[in-house]
């Protein structure tokens, strides 16, 4: 793992928190972002000084996000550097050897041993109801306090599939203040200090467009491993998935997530 030098077109007049880099290629790279980070800037959030933003500094040039994750969620991002390989990447990415896989911290003691495949249908921007798949195992449960770790793999790719799949199984992630309960989110956040919502994109599998494999997995960032490590079922997850384990990454100095809109 690496850090990027600042640099390229448009670079902030200040120095700005790099994001650690987890792999790269001559026309790809992928980086851990942290939690409360936008992909992209959008109208909204014209001053961001996003994710898309620092990769390009970073890299010197142009840079094209191949997936996107929620703002508050952190993990593996993968952007094409070469706009000819924007393409390809994503078809890759979409390929049914691919896997994303992702970590989520979720409200109950998941009561299934096995794994769970999931299959609730999901509506698109138009209300027309899509196909959708994740299968679902637990690493590690508690009755006090009542949560689970559990591993999704999200077998497409539908808007906040992960989330509301959890959801469905009764279960929705923790600090998840669309699809989750209020009442539970402020009694975690008061009682552990929990204050963003409990997914993470793990790890990131594919074969990329030159044949070459492409195995990625991304550390938990401090604030979420500061938590879990206490967690009576903390131990248990590790045994199944030893990477949980890694160095936890260091959070972004909430001072730099905004910029003077340029451009």
């Amino acid at each position: 793992m690496s850090f990027p030098s600042a640099g390229g077109p448009d670079q902030p007049t200040h120095p700005r928190q790099p994001l650690p880099t987890l792999a790269q290629g001559p026309t790809w790279i992928v980086v851990a972002k942290p939690p409360g980070l936008l992909v992209h800037r959008n109208p909204r959030m014209r001053t961001e000084y996003a994710a898309l933003q620092r990769v390009r500094d970073a890299v010197g040039k142009r840079v094209y996000p191949i997936h996107r994750i929620d703002r508050p969620a952190s993990g593996c991002l993968l952007f094409a550097t070469e706009r000819t390989s924007a393409g390809p990447l994503h078809a890759s990415l979409c390929a049914a050897n691919s896997r994303k896989t992702y970590i989520a911290f979720v409200r109950g003691a998941f009561p299934h041993e096995t794994e769970v495949l999931i299959e609730t249908p999901m509506k698109d921007d138009n209300g027309f109801l899509k196909d959708a798949a994740s299968r679902v195992r637990c690493i590690g449960r508690s009755h006090e306090p009542r949560c689970s770790l559990l591993v999704v793999e999200p077998l497409t790719g539908r808007y906040h599939q992960v989330r509301r799949h959890v959801r469905d199984l009764h279960h929705p992630v923790i600090h998840d203040g669309d699809h989750g309960d209020s009442r539970i989110n402020r009694w975690w956040r008061e009682n552990f200090g929990v204050t963003r919502l409990g997914l993470h994109a793990f790890r990131l599998s594919m074969t990329l467009p030159n044949g070459e494999p492409l195995l990625v997995t991304c550390p938990l960032f401090v604030d979420q491993a500061k938590i879990w490590r206490d967690l009576p079922w903390w131990e248990e997850a590790v045994a199944q998935e030893p990477d949980l384990l890694l160095p936890p990454l260091p959070l972004l100095d909430q001072t730099e997530t905004t910029i003077e809109a340029e451009n």
